[in-house]
């Protein structure tokens, strides 16, 4: 969270200093790469992740891991030159110096982005939560003074992009002294064929999981105008701030349950499931309610009046992170019971539902005679409705893989969001959100809120105080990073 939040001051000063058009167009590069990027993992970081929680031997795994991700690494690179080279010099189509100058850059950036995964993905596996986020927060420290000294020099897009190179290179350069300093000892990868084996049933999950992240940006650049990304975007980013706690359990839960799985313990899995599920709506649901009820002052005081259309969707968005974060554990469930074929299906289900609601609501009538024409309104209604279909599917399968239901205690905190959105509705009558301070004050109001009413109707106790309270302890924080990074945990 605190890379993220860090990361968002950099997204405030592109957005106020450069624009939606410049930060659009670097975000439409940066998904065209993505898109190809998929590529270099097709499943295999999930097996990696799975063979190590099961016990093989360390050094195996991650060598035979370098071995498989550097290769696809090379594939990807050849793949998007080669697209570019057909785009250009064959199809005949105009790119210019700037756009082909942020293709080759961000094609960089995921290189050394996909070798540094071989540490942080190692890092996960052995569930060592204090390396894996120390190198993540390394990119933003880097990055975000370089992107606020491009912005605030109004600088352009290539200049922006190398920023992410330079942070990439940090983050690699990091990642693989930690994975070095374990004294990995290299061999020839023997358990390529059990890499292979569990992964190829995750391959087109890996790539359709990654197009379901990017589709929308990428119909929104082809049919509409960057400053149209630009606002989709913006908002985004700030949701991923919040949106990182569930991903930050579901890595955790993910070897956790693979080890409960393997050791015939259902119902531990079920009640970590469902107190992790109880614990991410604490923290979702008041955010989600404070954006629903000030979307667009929210908006403004962020990015601003540039941005002040983005409060048409940005409401949309929040409900939609809040069912991502509530079904990020219950997903994880899937492939760490070794039911990776389950996935894929609900994944390519899923992907069909979000293309086919993107194409009939972003695009104009033109485009095949039946588009709606809603442009960034109706990606986001269309990824909405991408969510609600994987919620339920996932919900059910899990059901019937492990038992696990939904923990009816979650209606009491529906109850309290309730009351809070009346308390709002109250408020919002006599006072709004004009700048920052009050946003912050707007925000403490509704977690008090929330929490108030919680503790009157019994669902927030002294218990779940101290576990949130060590949860930030600093001392208890730093002693369990120094405590991993010395290899004492």
């Amino acid at each position: 969270m605190l890379a993220s939040a860090i990361a968002f001051i950099g997204l405030l000063f592109m957005t106020n200093y450069l624009g939606r058009d410049v930060y659009g167009s670097v975000v439409w590069t940066l998904s065209l790469v993505a898109s190809f990027n998929a590529i270099s993992d097709l499943g295999f970081t999930s097996a990696h992740i799975k063979r190590i929680s099961e016990g093989k031997d360390l050094d195996d795994c991650v060598s035979t891991y370098a071995v498989i991700k550097l290769t696809l690494t090379g594939v990807m690179v050849v793949i998007t030159l080669t697209s570019v080279f057909l785009w250009t010099d064959v199809l005949g189509k105009t790119l210019d110096s700037s756009s082909t100058d942020l293709i080759l850059l961000f094609i960089l950036y995921y290189v050394l982005l996909d070798i540094s995964a071989i540490a942080t993905n190692t890092f996960m596996a052995k569930m060592e939560m204090a390396k894996l986020p120390l190198v993540t927060i390394i990119d933003p420290l880097v990055r975000v003074p370089l992107v606020v000294l491009v912005s605030i020099n109004l600088m352009g897009m290539v200049e922006l992009a190398l920023a992410y190179v330079l942070s990439a290179l940090a983050v690699t350069v990091i990642a693989l002294f930690l994975l070095f300093r374990d004294r990995i000892k290299w061999r020839r990868p023997t358990l390529v064929r059990s890499y292979y084996r569990f992964a190829l049933p995750l391959a087109l999950i890996a790539v359709i999981s990654v197009l379901s992240g990017l589709i929308d940006k990428l119909l929104l650049g082809s049919f509409y105008s960057s400053g149209d990304v630009g606002l989709y975007s913006a908002p985004q980013v700030f949701l991923g701030t919040f949106a990182i706690v569930s991903t930050a359990v579901s890595a955790l839960t993910f070897p956790s349950f693979s080890k409960l799985h393997a050791e015939g313990k259902l119902r531990e899995i079920r009640e970590l499931t469902r107190q992790a599920e109880r614990y991410i709506m604490m923290v979702a649901l008041p955010i989600t309610i404070l954006i629903i009820m000030f979307p667009e002052d929210i908006c403004v005081v962020l990015y601003g009046s540039d941005f002040a259309g983005a409060g048409e969707i940005i409401g949309i968005m929040a409900v939609t992170n809040l069912i991502l974060m509530m079904n990020s554990v219950d997903s994880s469930q899937i492939i760490a019971v070794n039911r990776p074929g389950i996935s894929a299906l609900i994944t390519v289900i899923v992907f069909v539902v979000n293309l086919g609601a993107l194409l009939v609501l972003v695009p104009g009538p033109a485009f095949l005679g039946f588009g709606l024409g809603l442009s960034y309104v109706g990606a986001a209604i269309a990824l909405l409705i991408g969510r609600v279909v994987t919620y339920v599917i996932t919900r059910y399968t899990v059901w019937h893989l492990t038992g696990t239901v939904l923990d009816p205690r979650l209606l009491i905190q529906l109850v309290a969001g309730a009351v809070v959105i009346g308390l709002l509705a109250v408020l919002s009558t006599m006072y709004s959100i004009t700048t920052w301070y009050w946003l912050i004050a707007f925000g403490f109001i509704t977690l008090g809120a929330y929490i108030g009413v919680l503790v009157l109707l019994k669902e927030f106790t002294h218990r779940d105080l101290r576990y949130f309270l060590d949860l930030a302890n600093p001392k208890e924080l730093m002693g369990y990073i120094r405590g991993e990074l010395k290899g004492s945990q």
